[in-house]
């Protein structure tokens, strides 16, 4: 036999050989990934397909919060503006991606095992038209949001685009090819913000179809009441009165039949809203000038007493406050008449609707029982330094 031919044949033994005594060697879990690529890959499946806990970190929170960390499987960086042609605004809140806070808290959060989303927003109809039908425009975006994923190791991107004048138009096929084209850019993971609305009002295929295009669907599940409701009420009421909106109808929407409810993410408010009202009765009509102000969690907490609307899952709190009020009168100054201001001082009725632990347990759990893929938070820091969040889910 040829002596080359020796060689070959003596080199694939030892080879052989030592294969065999490094795989002997190894740990069980490490023979286990050699013996089939695809442990790996069902890891990551079963860590992506496990209850979602995604917490939005808007700019202005920044260096205000905890240090979060396990208790999240997503972090929101919330986030960069879009301008129509596609280009991304470096303004002040935005350059806050570099922010040795907001860095650090990234860095634990990963550390820990979760995932890092940086989002993108716009909210100009008009300018969101625009985009969605300039490839050139579209092209850009995608490029310039890449290189920031790449650069700042972000394992993808959370796009917060919202029509104000039509929830569902979100659903539109010039959209949903938008979408498409997201996950081809090399951004890691892209999931989707929608509003309540979208998901009560809109078709159930064109919902599931949205729900398989993207990674995840984030529903923003607040502001049912806001600053300049007729009427005060919960932020996110669990049920609601014949002809209001709820937490409820939504849940039901995804428990119809095809809908991926395994790719929807429920967000809940940790906030709430204080209106001046008619009377300190449950949902009171508002004041014509009792323009909502918000409450963050971490204040309304210091509330000694209130009421729990069971049928909203939510606290609200009702008191009347002095206040100084001034009417015009016609008065004679001097030799002429003239209007001046006259105060005065009335009771006048307030009512808050907030959040605090038990109800948001209470909405998280309904989540859970619906299947739904998890639930998650509007916005990180507004609870203030406490264990909020890691309670609520464990």
């Amino acid at each position: 036999m040829n002596k080359w031919l020796w060689i070959v044949l003596l080199s694939l033994l030892l080879g052989m050989g030592m294969g065999f005594l490094t795989w002997k060697l190894l740990p069980p879990k490490t023979k286990n990934e050699i013996l089939s690529p695809l442990v790996l890959r069902q890891a990551q499946d079963k860590n992506e397909n496990k209850f979602q806990v995604v917490g939005f970190l808007p700019t202005w929170m920044i260096g205000k919060t905890k240090m979060y960390g396990s208790e999240l499987t997503q972090l929101i960086f919330s986030g960069i503006e879009v301008n129509k042609d596609g280009s991304l605004l470096w303004d002040f809140q935005s350059k806050k991606i570099n922010n040795d806070d907001y860095v650090a808290i990234k860095n634990n959060v990963k550390a820990k095992g979760g995932k890092n989303l940086v989002s993108i927003k716009l909210f100009i109809d008009k300018n969101l038209d625009y985009l969605v039908a300039n490839a050139e425009s579209k092209s850009r975006l995608y490029a310039e949001v890449r290189d920031i994923v790449v650069a700042g190791g972000f394992d993808g991107v959370n796009v917060d685009f919202e029509y104000m004048s039509d929830p569902i138009r979100i659903l539109d096929d010039d959209m949903i090819v938008m979408f498409e084209e997201m996950k081809k850019a090399g951004w890691g993971i892209v999931n989707v913000d929608v509003f309540a609305n979208t998901i009560i009002k809109g078709d159930v295929k064109e919902l599931d179809r949205l729900a398989r295009t993207v990674d995840g669907v984030i529903i923003m599940a607040y502001d049912f009441h806001r600053p300049g409701s007729e009427i005060a009420g919960a932020v996110a009421p669990m049920m609601a009165d014949v002809g209001q909106r709820s937490i409820a109808e939504i849940v039901n929407r995804l428990s119809a039949d095809g809908v991926a409810k395994e790719k929807f993410v429920m967000a809940y408010p940790l906030y709430g809203y204080q209106w001046e009202t008619i009377n300190g009765e449950l949902n009171s009509p508002t004041m014509a000038n009792g323009y909502g102000v918000t409450i963050l969690y971490k204040e309304g907490i210091g509330y000694t007493a209130g009421i729990f609307d069971d049928k909203a899952k939510s606290p609200w709190f009702a008191w009347i406050e002095k206040e100084e009020r001034f009417k015009y009168v016609t008065k004679k100054v001097g030799k002429y008449y003239q209007k001046v201001k006259e105060f005065y001082t009335i009771d006048q009725w307030h009512q808050a609707y907030l959040e605090n632990e038990d109800s948001l347990k209470s909405k998280i759990e309904v989540v859970k029982q619906a299947k739904i893929g998890g639930t998650g938070f509007w916005a990180l820091g507004y609870e203030g330094k406490t264990d909020l969040i890691e309670k609520l889910i464990n």
